[in-house]
């Protein structure tokens, strides 16, 4: 397990080996913006969730008739990433198959996670790599970054607020025992809303999203805010805990792809909102994070 460093003028950025996961931005106040993953609350910073997003019914799923097993979100964000390659404002790591991923999951692939510093953002791109000869891969990718709330001296949780940019209407899927509820969608309006723990009463909020948002967290207490752009994501999720109030963070977590429906048939290839790539075809997911 290494941990790298990315730094320029603005930023100082660490990642840890262990799940490519990104453990710290700091700004030149010295600043943290990342949820330091106390584990009584919530043990990680900003997973990387591959080869699904969110849970299975009953942890499990099936492809051709072979049953596997997986927990929430995936294995990716507990192995240890190979150094592909590193300078100051730019890392790439890389896991690919093996011997126990196979066991949980049937494909040949390459990730590759890249993470670049410019200026006042980290941009941050997931490069799926199918390494199949013949057979389509199927897979789901999202990333879970938490950030620190309040990331200001002498402010509490509930002075910030969410906003959505570009205002419209947008499409809200709930979640329902952990998976989603297709039957329960509704149009939204307004997604802006001040942070309070009864907003996470029934588990991340969850949108689609048809063009990209930048989703930002600030306060009018402040000069500082934190934006996510979420990209070329197909949807994007913000939890925090409920009703533990130590959870002094929120996470905004943009996706591609989603939780098994709530009457799925377990079919890994009939999973809604599942990716295929073609032998030999590769996948590009980005996303981006400015700190103010």
């Amino acid at each position: 397990m290494t941990v790298y460093q990315l730094k320029n003028d603005f930023l100082t950025v660490k990642i840890n080996s262990l799940g490519a996961e990104m453990n710290s931005i700091q700004n030149t106040e010295d600043s943290e913006f990342i949820w330091q993953a106390d584990p009584k609350v919530w043990g990680r910073h900003a997973p990387v969730l591959f080869p699904i997003v969110g849970r299975l019914q009953d942890d499990h799923y099936f492809v051709d008739g072979k049953e596997y097993k997986m927990t929430q979100h995936g294995f990716a964000r507990d192995q240890d990433f190979a150094l592909d390659s590193q300078t100051d404002t730019k890392l790439v790591l890389s896991l690919t198959t093996s011997e126990a991923s196979l066991e949980k999951y049937p494909y040949h692939f390459k990730l590759r996670i890249v993470y670049q510093l410019i200026k006042d953002t980290l941009q941050i791109s997931y490069l799926v790599d199918s390494m199949e000869e013949s057979e389509d891969m199927y897979f789901s990718i999202g990333a879970h970054p938490g950030f620190t709330v309040p990331f200001d001296k002498g402010l509490n949780y509930e002075d910030y607020k969410v906003q959505i940019e570009p205002a419209e209407s947008r499409t809200h899927i709930p979640i329902v025992d952990h998976l989603v509820d297709l039957n329960g969608e509704k149009k939204v309006e307004n997604q802006n809303f001040s942070l309070t723990r009864d907003y996470f009463v029934d588990d991340a909020v969850v949108y689609r999203l048809n063009e990209p948002a930048e989703v930002q967290i600030k306060s009018d207490k402040s000069d500082h805010k934190i934006t996510l752009d979420t990209g070329n994501a197909k949807f994007f999720g913000m939890w925090s805990t409920y009703p533990d109030d130590n959870g002094k963070f929120m996470c905004i977590e943009p996706w591609w792809g989603l939780a098994d429906k709530t009457d799925t048939d377990n079919n890994l290839k009939n999973k809604y909102a599942i990716n295929k790539l073609a032998p030999k075809e590769q996948f590009e997911g980005y996303f981006s994070i400015s700190v103010k």
